[in-house]
């Protein structure tokens, strides 16, 4: 279950001791504030998680970046143990300073082009007057209590997407959103072939299915209590089965028309495999200069 308790919701509010920690997160559009399990929300920074925050007995403890970005550099010089814990989150240069430090620590670690495609999308998709909504990032089934044969295989979906307009049935369509980024990203078990099988096992899982809907409901109403998203959502009727959407980003002509081809790949498996046909969304990496 996504979603944290009202205690810890107020903890990032006006007056809360999670506040500058929270208004650090928000200015910085680099980064991305998901709620996850057993009251914990983590921070994201091209797909890496680099600090999660636990709230327990009107306590916080935070968890920064992992060793394995730093085995061979200096880790970051912010301290958020025990001690300094409660004048860490006081200070607000040395927040941005710890961010700043994961985020270079982070970038020698790996490289982030689709994922800063993926924020850029969260950024420009989070009010509820736009035909779409990004509602999660990295969104993964958890499966802990499924035996492991009858566990389904890399779950983790790319982008969460509430349709604001209903369809046919008067629903609000919830869509798993895969994003591929040019043609180096289309084949093998990241392809979008492959995506198609994957997203199908979730779509066709009863309690897949009914995880999903609690868990956007739950991330919907706390991302708005703190102004991640904005307008209002009262109205939303969400489907009960998600829908697949492909987001194709592509550099020039050359590389779309390859992507249509791989587009059409991906119907033939979606009719295949009995599903829906994906929404198919196309985003232009160009950028044109204008005046």
């Amino acid at each position: 279950m996504r979603t944290i308790t009202d205690e810890h919701l107020q903890a990032y509010q006006e007056g809360g001791c999670l506040q500058k920690l929270f208004d650090v997160i928000k200015e910085d559009p680099a980064l991305s504030f998901e709620i996850r399990m057993n009251n914990k929300v983590m921070i994201y920074y091209h797909k890496d998680r680099i600090l999660t925050i636990s709230y327990f007995k009107g306590k916080p403890s935070i968890d920064t970046l992992s060793e394995k970005y730093y085995k061979n550099a200096t880790p970051p010089s912010v301290s958020f143990e025990d001690g300094d814990l409660i004048q860490t989150l006081r200070d607000k240069s040395q927040l941005r300073q710890y961010f700043r430090e994961a985020k270079r620590l982070v970038g020698s670690y790996k490289a982030g082009v689709e994922f800063e495609v993926q924020q850029n999308i969260a950024l420009g998709n989070r009010s509820f007057s736009n035909r779409f909504v990004v509602v999660d990032m990295e969104w993964q089934l958890p499966q802990s209590d499924i035996k492991k044969e009858e566990r389904i295989s890399r779950t983790r979906i790319d982008l969460v997407v509430v349709d604001t307009q209903k369809n046919d049935k008067g629903e609000n369509d919830v869509y798993l959103g895969e994003l591929k980024v040019g043609m180096d990203a289309t084949d093998g078990k990241s392809g979008i072939v492959d995506h198609i099988k994957k997203t199908n096992k979730i779509m066709s899982n009863p309690k897949a299915c009914a995880v999903l809907r609690a868990d956007v409901e739950r991330i919907i109403r706390q991302k708005a209590a703190l102004g991640l998203l904005e307008g209002d959502y009262t109205g939303l009727n969400l489907s009960d089965t998600p829908r697949m959407m492909l987001i194709l980003a592509y550099r020039g002509n050359e590389e779309k028309e390859a992507l249509k081809e791989q587009v059409e790949k991906a119907q033939d498996e979606a009719k295949a495999e009995g599903m829906a046909v994906p929404l198919i969304v196309w985003h232009n990496e160009q950028i044109i200069l204008d005046v």
